[in-house]
C-alpha cells in the first residue's frame, strides 16, 4: 500500500509485477487513500483495490502579515486528524475480511493508519522508504517492520536498525524503459531537429517551477523545444497565457502524463525537475542531464537530501528554488544544451545511482519471507499432530 502521489505508486507497480512473474497464484490487494492520484494509475493495472481515509499532517505555518499560526493549516489539520481515526478503523476491517500474509509499505499518509493496525494485529509489514530523510508515515513503524528497504547505500542512513536494512533502490516500471522517439514527435507534435526541453514539477506539478519557466518562455522558444508537465493546480492560467507567445507549434503543455511519459522522457536532451526521489530514479535508468530544483517548503527537506546526494557526485545540477530567477534558470538550461561533455558528464553520473534490480530484490525477499513462515507452520503442524497420537 501507499499512495498520495506518483512517487508511491509507480514503485508499487514494479514490485506488484515482480511478485506476480515470480510466484504462480499469489494474490495482491492495492490499498490506497481515496481521491489519491493512485485513483488515476491503478485501474489500468487490473489490480484489486481497496481505499481507506487517511489524513496529512502539515507542519504549522505563520502568517507573515499577522505572525500567527495560520488558521488554515489548524483547520485542515483538524480535518485530518479524524480522517486519519477513520482510517485506522477502516485498516481494522481491511486487515479482517482479507487476512494478508504480509503487508508492504511504501509510504505516504495513507500507510499509517494501516500500520498502526497491523502492529496492534501483529500482521508482519515491510516498508520501503525512498528518501534519505524518512518520511512521517514511515517513521513512527520503522521500528516493527521486518526489513526496511532503502534507495540509497546503507551509510546514508545511520540511525536506522542495520540489521534490518536492504539496499534496494527504488521500483521503477520497466515500460519507463521502452520509449520510442519516432512515437513521441508524433504524440506531442515537435520536431526532430530541435533539441527538447522536458519540464516537470512531479505528479502534483509544481507552482514555483512553472512560473520561473513560464515567465521566460520566449528565450526558450527562440532556440528550442518545450515540454511542460505542470499539474491540474496550474494548466488552466498557463493554457491562457501560453495562447500569446510566438512559435507555440515549440510548446506542449499538460497537466500530467501517464503512459505518454516514457516517450518525453525519450526526446528530453534535459530535464528539469524536483527531487522526488522516484523521479530521480526514472532520470537515472535513462541517463538523463537534470536540473533538479528541490521543494524548499517541505517540512523536513527530504527533497533537498536527496538532491544533495546526487549532485555531490555532478550527476545533477541542483538549484536552489529561493536563489532563482528566470533567467538564472534558462542560463543553467542553454549551458547544459550547448556543452556536449557536460551534458555527456552528468548522464554517465546519474546512471550510476541506477539499481536495475530494485522490484526483484524486494519481491524475492518477500516471498523468502512468506516460504519461511510457511515452514514455520508446517512444523508446529507436524508437532502438534505427533502429540495427538
Amino acid at each position: 500500500m501507499g499512495g498520495g502521489s506518483g512517487g508511491h505508486v509507480a514503485p508499487l507497480l514494479a514490485v506488484i509485477r515482480a511478485l506476480q512473474e515470480k510466484y504462480q497464484g499469489v494474490e495482491i490487494v492495492f490499498i490506497s487513500s481515496r481521491g489519491g492520484i493512485e485513483e488515476k494509475l491503478i485501474p489500468q493495472a487490473d489490480i484489486k483495490t481497496r481505499t481507506i481515509s487517511s489524513g496529512k499532517f502539515r507542519r504549522y505555518h505563520k502568517s507573515k502579515i499577522l505572525n500567527i499560526i495560520d488558521i488554515t493549516t489548524i483547520f485542515k489539520n483538524t480535518r485530518d486528524f479524524f480522517r486519519f481515526i477513520s482510517g485506522i478503523f477502516d485498516s481494522f476491517k481491511i486487515l479482517s475480511e482479507e487476512d494478508p500474509d504480509i503487508v508492504f509499505f511504501k509510504g505516504g499518509s495513507v500507510s499509517l493508519p494501516m500500520g498502526i493496525a497491523c502492529r496492534f494485529k501483529r500482521y508482519p509489514y515491510f516498508i520501503h522508504e525512498s528518501d534519505v530523510i524518512p518520511g512521517l508515515a514511515n517513521r513512527p513503524l520503522l521500528k516493527k517492520a521486518q526489513k526496511i528497504f532503502v534507495s540509497y547505500p546503507e551509510k546514508n542512513f545511520p540511525d536506522f536498525d542495520q540489521e534490518k536494512l536492504i539496499y534496494s533502490g527504488t521500483p521503477i516500471r520497466k515500460d519507463i524503459l521502452e520509449g520510442d522517439k519516432h512515437r513521441a514527435y508524433e504524440t506531442f507534435g515537435l520536431k526532430k531537429g530541435l533539441k527538447t526541453i522536458l519540464v516537470m514539477g512531479g505528479s502534483q506539478g509544481a507552482r514555483a517551477i512553472n512560473e520561473l519557466v513560464a515567465e521566460n518562455i520566449k528565450s526558450y522558444l527562440e532556440k528550442y523545444q518545450v515540454i511542460h508537465i505542470c499539474g491540474d493546480l496550474d494548466y488552466d492560467w498557463l493554457e491562457y497565457k501560453s495562447q500569446k507567445i510566438e512559435r507555440k507549434e515549440r510548446y506542449k503543455l499538460v497537466s500530467f502524463l501517464t503512459s505518454e511519459l516514457r516517450d518525453a522522457y525519450q526526446i528530453a536532451d534535459v530535464v528539469v525537475s524536483r527531487a522526488g526521489n522516484n523521479v530521480l530514479t526514472e532520470l537515472s535508468a535513462l541517463g538523463k542531464p537534470t536540473i533538479v530544483i528541490p521543494l524548499e517548503s517541505s517540512a523536513d527537506g527530504h527533497q533537498f537530501a536527496n538532491a544533495k546526494v546526487y549532485s555531490r557526485s555532478g550527476a545533477v545540477c541542483l538549484m536552489l528554488e529561493s536563489h532563482l530567477s528566470p533567467g538564472k534558470l534558462f542560463s543553467q538550461v542553454d549551458k547544459i544544451l550547448n556543452d556536449p561533455e557536460e551534458a555527456d558528464f552528468m548522464s554517465e553520473k546519474i546512471r550510476e545511482f541506477y539499481k536495475d534490480d530494485a522490484a526483484d530484490v524486494i519481491a524475492d525477499n518477500l516471498i523468502s519471507f512468506f516460504k519461511e513462515v510457511m515452514r514455520e507452520e508446517q512444523k508446529n503442524a507436524k508437532k502438534t499432530k505427533t502429540k495427538k497420537i
